[in-house]
C-alpha cells in the first residue's frame, strides 16, 4: 500500500520563540483518512531519527516491522497496549529524537482514577486540544472574552493547561480555583468520607465567593460538583443570573442528571460536555445546529454526543468478549482509545468507560462516542472522587 506523504517537524508557529510541529496529518474533513495517520504515526514513532528511546527499544521485540506491516487502524492490533507501562518509565525515554528543540517540554499526568499516574510529554499538543475545544464553542456561538470560572485541576494535569490555553484563544480571563482530585481520592480510598466533604465544602466555599464578587460568562465544573453547587438555591440563582455556558467534563454525567440539570435547574445556561483524559485527549460535545441537524432528528436524540481530535485520537467502541471486535453504529461497548499525536504513541489503550458508537457527524469524517459512563466490570479500583 503506498503512503501519503506527511510533515515531519515543519514549524507550525513560533510562540513562545520556539517552533512548532505540525500534526501528523494535516488533512481534515473529508479529505481525513484514519489509515493515513497510522501510517504517518508508525513512520514516526518508529524512524531511527525521530522516534523516542521508549518505542524504539520496544521495537527490538517485535517479530514485525512497525513501518511495514501496520498500515490501517486494524492492524494497530499488533501493537501493544503500554499505558501501564508508562506509569513508571522515565520521561525521557518517552520524548521522541524528532522533537529535540521543539520548545519547553511538559509532562503531564493522569488523575489517578485506576491507580498509579501515567505520564506523557507535551510540546504543543495542549494547545492544539484548546483549539479544537474552541472551534466547538465558536459554532454554538459562545461569546468571546469575560470571565471564566475554572474549578479544575492545575499542576501536571493537561486539563488546566488546556483551559488556560483555551481562555487565551478566545481573549477570556480566567479565575481559577484548583481541584486536587488526587487528594479526594485518597480521601475516598482510605474511608475519609467526612474529610472528603470538607474538601468539598472547600471548593464550593470558593466557588461561591467568585460566584458572588465576580460575574462569570463561562464556568467550567466536574459533574459531582455540579451537583452540590444544584442544591444550594444561591448557587443556582447567581448561575442563571449571569452565566452563559457550563462546561462540564472529568467525571461522568447519565442523562438523567444532564436533563435535570440543563432543563430544570440551569434552564438560561448552556450546558456543554467534553470527553476525555490526559492521554486520550478532548472530545467536546457535539450540539447540531439548525442547518446541520437532520430532518429526523439522530443527531437530537438527548444524547451527550462527543467527537475526537480525530487528526491525532481515535476512539473505537468494541467488545471485549468478541476479541474486541468493533459494535454497530447505535451500540454500546467499551471505549478502545489510540493516541496518535506527534508527541505520543499510545495505541490499544481499553479505557474504563462504556459508550455507544456514533456515525461521524457532519463535518466531521471519524466515529463519535456517546452517553459515556464507568465500566463496571474495569479490572483494578476506581474511583471518580470529584474529578
Amino acid at each position: 500500500m503506498s503512503r501519503r506523504p506527511f510533515s515531519a517537524g515543519h514549524p507550525e508557529g513560533h510562540r513562545d520563540g520556539h517552533p512548532h510541529p505540525h500534526p501528523l496529518v494535516t488533512s481534515d474533513g473529508p479529505g481525513f483518512r484514519a489509515d493515513d495517520l497510522v501510517q504517518a504515526a508508525m513512520d514516526w514513532h518508529f524512524g531511527p531519527d525521530t522516534g523516542s528511546r521508549f518505542w524504539l527499544e520496544k521495537a527490538r521485540t517485535f517479530s514485525f516491522d512497525p513501518r511495514k506491516d501496520i498500515t490501517t487502524l486494524a492492524d494497530l492490533a499488533l501493537l501493544p497496549d503500554v499505558t501501564d507501562e508508562i506509569r513508571t518509565v522515565p520521561v525521557g525515554d518517552l520524548v521522541p529524537k524528532g522533537l529535540a528543540g521543539a520548545g519547553p517540554m511538559r509532562v503531564f499526568e493522569t488523575g489517578g482514577t485506576t491507580g498509579r499516574p501515567r505520564r506523557i510529554v507535551d510540546f504543543h499538543e495542549f494547545r492544539r486540544q484548546a483549539g479544537w475545544w474552541s472551534s466547538f464553542l465558536d459554532r454554538e456561538q459562545v461569546p468571546q472574552g469575560g470571565n471564566w470560572l475554572l474549578i479544575a485541576p492545575t499542576g501536571p494535569h493537561a486539563v488546566g493547561h488546556v483551559l488556560r490555553e483555551l481562555t487565551s484563544l478566545r481573549s477570556a480571563v480566567p479565575l481559577h480555583i484548583d481541584l486536587d482530585p488526587r487528594w479526594v481520592k485518597e480521601l475516598m480510598r482510605t474511608g475519609r468520607n467526612k474529610e472528603a466533604q470538607h474538601y468539598i465544602e472547600h471548593l464550593v466555599s470558593q466557588t461561591m465567593d467568585l460566584l458572588t464578587t465576580q460575574t462569570v460568562d463561562v464556568m467550567f465544573c466536574t459533574p459531582p460538583l455540579l451537583e452540590v453547587l444544584a442544591q444550594s438555591p444561591r448557587a443556582v440563582e447567581l448561575i442563571n443570573r449571569s452565566v452563559h455556558t457550563i462546561l462540564w467534563s472529568g467525571a461522568s454525567m447519565d442523562r438523567d442528571t444532564r436533563d435535570i440539570l440543563r432543563h430544570d435547574v440551569f434552564p438560561r445556561v448552556k450546558l456543554r460536555g467534553a470527553y476525555g483524559n490526559t492521554i486520550t485527549g478532548v472530545s467536546p460535545e457535539y450540539v447540531p445546529t439548525a442547518a446541520d441537524a437532520p430532518a429526523d432528528g439522530s443527531y437530537d436524540d438527548g444524547s451527550a454526543v462527543f467527537v475526537p481530535c480525530y487528526t491525532g485520537f481515535l476512539m473505537e467502541i468494541v467488545d471485549p468478549a468478541a476479541g474486541r471486535g468493533a459494535v454497530p453504529y447505535g451500540a454500546r461497548g467499551r471505549v478502545l482509545a489510540h493516541t496518535l499525536t506527534r508527541e505520543t504513541l499510545l495505541p490499544n489503550n481499553l479505557e474504563r468507560d462504556l459508550a455507544t458508537r456514533v456515525a461521524p457527524v457532519p463535518g466531521h469524517p471519524a466515529d463519535a462516542v456517546a452517553d459515556v459512563a464507568p465500566y463496571a466490570e474495569a479490572e483494578g479500583e476506581i474511583i471518580e472522587g470529584v474529578y
